[in-house]
């Protein structure tokens, strides 16, 4: 299913909440597989909207003026998830949490069935994928004439990529098959297509440092880092001199003339299907290309890919906002579950930017106004804590807020508050017990 924006002529917010409100009220009921009727639930998915605590300082959700997020505290039930133990998260790339918390949101256990960024890339994109076919996550990136790194997300502007990308998968050979692509924003995943070791180390350098090489971790994955690095160099021979790297110059942004590859995989687990897990007859993902809609998709739901525009600047942000809301309504027609993952929050914590994280969640709150009297269950809640302080991603409980079931008391939705609820600490299969 794929949604599509139409042209509306414009109404008044008021009659716009009403109307919404009608629509969901409408269709939060649906038969369950028993024949009886079952209330229709949307899982809200923030992504980096937690953030960390400190004395003397408000958190941009405690900061964000939000009336129903906080109305919907006041008449649902608060508390926290703990998606990562200690020894998960020290025993992953920290620039990879997503995939395992997400993992665990959808109830399954992030050690039981373990995954590799490069191949959830390739799945979220709709390339084709074999297990044990090396896959790695890509960003194009900026560097300087000495070789140092400008930019790791070359401005997170996405003019030019879509052509650089497809040169470079039509210029660039080595010594094996392979498939490279832009995937989403200033991300993209390179796929060799032979059966390879994913024991190594990518390029990833922090901004200011020296690129470096690829490196194996183990014997076995001495041909993996030969093929992946003479990769990154001809790219490299590429991309220095293309023409959309001159026009992009020539606007005002970096130049996307580097690649950095990171967090490889060479395999895909099978995961329960989410529907039948839970006696439901259908279930959608929507969310941009990505590994928040390649676990989602390993899990047997259906996807509604979330559109991506240039600058992403406010105005996109709103336009954004606007389609995954849309297609919220219109999914919520057919679908019993319907999952929304919204990207904002998490970049604007790792741009180290509070005041945008903050306005991102009164935008997210605004068109929330309508699901006060949404017939079925509404879940908020986020996937990991990225810190507006630090810009990294920091392992702690985040806030839940589950609306339609039970009122406990809890008047606001926040991180301090989210602590008082009377759902305790759950994990995220604890959470959908709670809901289902």
């Amino acid at each position: 299913m794929v949604a599509k924006t139409r042209r509306k002529p414009k109404i008044s917010r008021k009659a716009r909440a009403i109307a919404i409100t009608k629509a969901r009220t409408d269709s939060s009921l649906s038969a369950s597989r028993s024949g009886k009727p079952r209330r229709k639930m949307v899982f809200l998915v923030i992504d980096g909207l937690a953030d960390e605590l400190k004395a003397g300082r408000k958190t941009p959700l405690q900061a964000a003026v939000k009336p129903n997020l906080d109305w919907m505290a006041s008449n649902g039930a608060s508390g926290e998830l703990e998606l990562m133990t200690e020894a998960l998260w020290k025993g992953i790339d920290q620039k990879g949490v997503s995939q395992y918390a997400n993992t665990e949101l959808l109830g399954y256990s992030a050690e039981r069935y373990p995954l590799g960024r490069g191949p959830l890339e390739a799945l979220g994109a709709g390339l084709p994928y074999c297990n044990g076919h090396l896959a790695m996550r890509c960003n194009f990136a900026s560097v300087s004439p000495d070789g140092r790194v400008v930019d790791r997300r070359a401005g997170r502007n996405i003019y030019g990529l879509n052509e650089l990308a497809r040169y470079v998968n039509e210029h660039v050979h080595i010594a094996a098959k392979h498939v490279f692509m832009r995937t989403y924003g200033h991300r993209a995943v390179l796929i060799i297509q032979e059966q390879l070791s994913d024991k190594l180390e990518g390029n990833d350098a922090a901004e200011g440092h020296a690129i470096v090489k690829v490196r194996p971790l183990a014997p076995e994955a001495d041909r993996s880092a030969v093929l992946v690095q003479e990769f990154l160099d001809k790219a490299r021979g590429v991309l220095e001199f293309h023409p959309k790297n001159s026009e992009r110059i020539d606007r005002g942004l970096p130049p996307a003339n580097y690649l950095l590859a990171r967090q490889p995989g060479n395999r895909l687990p099978a995961f329960p299907r989410f529907a039948a897990r839970w006696g439901l007859h259908n279930a959608v993902c929507i969310a941009e290309n990505g590994v928040m809609k390649a676990t989602c998709l390993l899990a047997g739901f259906s996807s509604i890919n979330v559109p991506e525009f240039e600058t992403n600047g406010e105005a996109d942000q709103e336009k954004t906002l606007d389609f995954i809301f849309e297609s919220i309504d219109s999914a919520l027609t057919e679908y019993d579950f319907v999952y929304a993952h919204i990207k904002g929050a998490d970049e604007a914590a790792h741009d180290k930017d509070p005041a945008a994280k903050r306005k991102i969640v009164e935008a997210i709150d605004k068109r929330l106004e309508g699901f006060r009297k949404f017939g079925g269950t509404l879940v908020v809640t986020c996937d990991h804590i990225t810190s507006s302080v630090t810009g990294r991603h920091e392992r702690g409980p985040v806030p839940v807020l589950v609306y339609g079931k039970r009122k406990d008391g809890v008047k606001k939705f926040d991180e301090l508050s989210a602590k008082k609820g009377s759902l305790g600490r759950m994990s995220g299969h604890d959470l959908l017990k709670h809901i289902f």
